[in-house]
């Protein structure tokens, strides 16, 4: 036996080693094992206490004070342990805490535990697992390190109340017998009844779940029921597969009374480079087309998904898959919302400050009515290179080049549905450099040199005309340059800092005259705002170019005090001086002076939040468009509203204009307790309430629970609209689904992955 370390007179310090591990406590006292310093195990076991004792005579071995008791994984806490050397038997005594391999710590005012510790008796215990849920019990029984059995146990992962202990937990599962396996790490509960609020609510004779330790266990999840307009009255049933450590899914059939059975899965997988996730529905059940045409029973369904490889440290690779079967499937099963899918695939490089992709993309559209033909892009090939800070003419050069190649199936579709075949190619290099000069003047110069080619079939006229070029090449060059000087003034005064900024910017090129034989790909929409004011091109995409000169003002003004508040105005026009006639009339842009836009943004304190977005006409300052949000109050209830006004111009001269409004609240009324209330009113083109919703959660740090119900009035022939209501609730280590809708992510809390 070796006794190692400084040995205080208050306390000693015993490291002993054999086969019974504490038996050995007996020879504490044996001066002839004692003289032998080589005797050494690996199964050692070390004993704290302030006194050690032994009755030769009873071989009975006492330590006593403060005394802790390692061995084999297990760390004893106590009192007083006694030790029988006959009956292999340790009594220990007062305050007495047992830590376990496993990490749960046992509580008891007395314990009798063997020699080796995997044996062991205890009564009036109580048990904190690691994550500090906890067992307790009348009796706890423990059988060869592996199994605890409990007499009359209740478990929680509710915090006790600290204002008073005796109060009964949120919820608890009371059992008149709970058995924990340590290695496979189960929890069995026998005749047991679940109480919430300290009242018995449910009563199952037999239930089994993960411990605390599991973080994923393959098995049934709790089944989410709800009502939908569409499908009536459903309940999903999710069953969780743990197939591998990088491997695992999701099959969940959803039951209804519309629709029968709707089945639906989810697969996950996690590769050294790369991840792919995978999720699906399909159901047989009548379709009625957005028409209104009866189409009777069809198979519909979903796919859903996405695959990344990182192939190196500079390229990766991946597909984005959204595919439906029909243009009302998602909203049908509220999977999504979305009135256009995109499928794309992809190679993507990075490298320092220069990037490189190729895609190829398809698109679903899901608009009711009859649409326009969507492109199949084959592909789009794009890539940047950006130089160094300061490496040319004191500035930073950069090169843009982008290829694309569009195919539609034109046939049988009629003329004004139909898009042109584009083969587009498009290189273009530029320079910026920044000044600021001794008085504080801060100007950008910037240069822009661009060429495009176009080879396209079936392009139809834009002036209504019904003409259709084939065979069109066309070739495209620009130069561009700038100028934009801002002029910052601040001030500090008593309690805030102000900011006065003028910015004044003029851009001088060449008019472009829009061939009526050029394809238009991917600049149909024009939305004049404060956020592309100084942009030297308000088309997006590269098919339309801004160009002659112009000159464009605009003054910004903050002020920001000392305790967070703020008030942020902006507001400003160009002045194009040849009149860009590519610009339709309501766009704002369609003659020599711009419309007026600004932004005002205010938050005088936490109770207000204001943030105003405006387009006033240039002659009759009439608004153009308003985009208004405000949230008002505290969080024990802050009402919020957000009002869209705007007219939205594509490049064919037709001309919408939508205008809505959706005002509701938030309120966190108690510490745990929140509601959620919303509703949205359409004014044009189509007035009417549009949706309604109201949530109530509560959220602690054991138990979810909600109800959300959602009243929507969409007006589609392959849409019902009506009341939807779902519940949703979660048990921590226990089990449950946390979702307020139909989704296609069926994991509960405890399996998501990060994306």
């Amino acid at each position: 036996m070796h006794i190692f370390g400084f040995v205080p007179k208050s306390q000693q310090n015993y490291f002993l080693g054999g086969a019974s591990g504490l038996a050995l406590l007996s020879v504490l006292l044996s001066p002839a094992l004692a003289a032998n310093p080589q005797t050494e195990n690996k199964n050692e076991t070390l004993i704290t206490a302030q006194k050690m004792s032994s009755d030769q005579n009873s071989a009975v071995v006492t330590a006593e004070g403060k005394v802790e008791i390692a061995h084999a994984g297990y760390l004893l806490h106590a009192d007083k342990v006694t030790y029988d050397q006959k009956t292999d038997v340790m009594k220990a005594e007062g305050h007495v805490a047992l830590l376990t391999p496993s990490g749960e710590v046992q509580f008891a005012d007395r314990q009798e535990i063997t020699g080796n510790m995997k044996q062991a008796f205890a009564q009036n215990v109580g048990i904190l697992f690691p994550d500090n849920s906890r067992l307790a019990a009348r009796a706890v029984q423990r059988y060869d390190g592996r199994y605890v059995v409990a007499d009359k146990g209740v478990y929680t992962s509710c915090n006790i109340c600290k204002e008073d202990p005796s109060q009964a937990p949120l919820w608890q599962i009371r059992a008149k017998r709970v058995v924990h396996d340590n290695t496979d790490h189960d929890i069995f509960y026998h005749d047991a009844t679940v109480d919430f609020a300290g009242v018995p609510s449910l009563y199952t004779p037999y239930i089994s779940t993960p411990d605390p330790t599991v973080t994923r266990r393959q098995g049934l999840l709790t089944p989410t029921p709800g009502v939908s307009p569409n499908i009536g009255n459903f309940v999903r049933v999710p069953y969780y597969f743990d197939i591998a450590p990088d491997i695992d899914a999701v099959l969940a059939p959803t039951f209804s009374t519309e629709d029968r059975a709707q089945f639906g899965g989810e697969y996950r997988q996690r590769f050294r480079r790369g991840d792919l996730k995978l999720s699906g529905t399909f159901t047989y059940t009548n379709l009625i087309s957005d028409t209104g045409v009866n189409e009777g029973d069809q198979w519909r369904g979903n796919l859903l998904g996405r695959f990344l490889y990182n192939i190196n440290n500079v390229w990766r690779a991946g597909t984005d898959v959204n595919f439906t079967s029909d243009k009302s499937y998602l909203q049908r099963y509220r999977i999504s919302s979305e009135d256009q899918l995109t499928n794309r695939a992809y190679v993507e490089g990075f490298k320092g400050r220069d990037y490189t992709v190729a895609n190829m993309y398809y698109f679903q559209d899901l608009r009711p009515g009859t649409q326009d033909v969507q492109p199949l892009v084959l592909p789009q090939i794009r890539f940047s290179a950006l130089g160094e800070p300061g490496q040319t003419l004191g500035g930073r050069w950069s090169i843009d080049g982008s290829l694309l190649v569009t195919e539609r199936d034109n046939k049988d579709q009629a003329v004004s549905q139909q898009g042109p075949n584009t083969r587009r190619f498009s290189l273009s290099g530029g320079w910026e450099r920044q000044l600021i000069s001794d008085t504080g003047f801060v100007t950008t110069l910037s240069g822009l040199a661009r060429a495009d080619t176009y080879w396209a079939d079936n392009v139809i006229d834009r002036d209504g005309s019904g003409n259709i070029y084939n065979n069109v090449w066309l070739a495209r060059p620009f130069a561009q340059g700038s100028v934009l000087t801002r002029y910052p003034i601040g001030r500090r005064g008593d309690g805030y800092q102000q900011l006065l900024e003028p910015i004044v910017s003029f851009i001088g090129a060449p008019a472009v005259k829009v061939d009526p034989r050029q394809p238009i790909e991917d600049s149909l929409d024009v939305e004049f705002d404060e956020t592309n004011l100084f942009m030297p091109n308000r088309f997006i995409g590269n098919d339309l170019i801004e160009g002659g000169s112009r000159v464009t003002y605009g003054l910004r003004q903050a002020i920001t005090f000392d305790g967070g508040a703020h008030i942020d105005m902006f507001g400003g026009q160009s002045y194009d001086f040849s009149r860009n006639p590519s610009f339709p009339e309501e766009s704002g842009l369609g003659d020599h002076r711009s419309d007026y836009v600004g932004r005002l943004e205010m938050i005088p304190a936490d109770w207000l939040n204001l943030n105003y977005g405006f387009r006033l006409n240039r002659e009759t300052h009439a608004l153009q468009r308003q985009d208004a949000r405000v949230s008002i109050g505290v969080p024990e209830f802050r009402p919020f509203a957000r009002y869209i006004s705007a007219r939205q111009t594509e490049t064919t001269g037709t001309l919408s204009r939508a205008e809505e409004a959706t005002f509701g609240f938030g309120s966190r009324f108690a510490k745990y307790w929140t509601m959620h209330a919303a509703h949205t009113q359409a004014f044009q083109p189509q007035p009417g309430p549009r949706t309604s919703s109201l949530s109530l959660s509560y959220t602690d740090e054991c138990f979810i629970f909600g109800i959300t119900a959602r009243q929507d009035q969409t007006n589609r022939a392959d849409l019902s609209s009506g009341t939807s209501v779902v519940f949703h609730f979660y048990l921590r280590n226990v089990g449950g689904v946390h979702t307020d809708s139909f989704t296609r992510t069926y994991f509960p809390p405890e399996f998501r992955q990060q994306d």
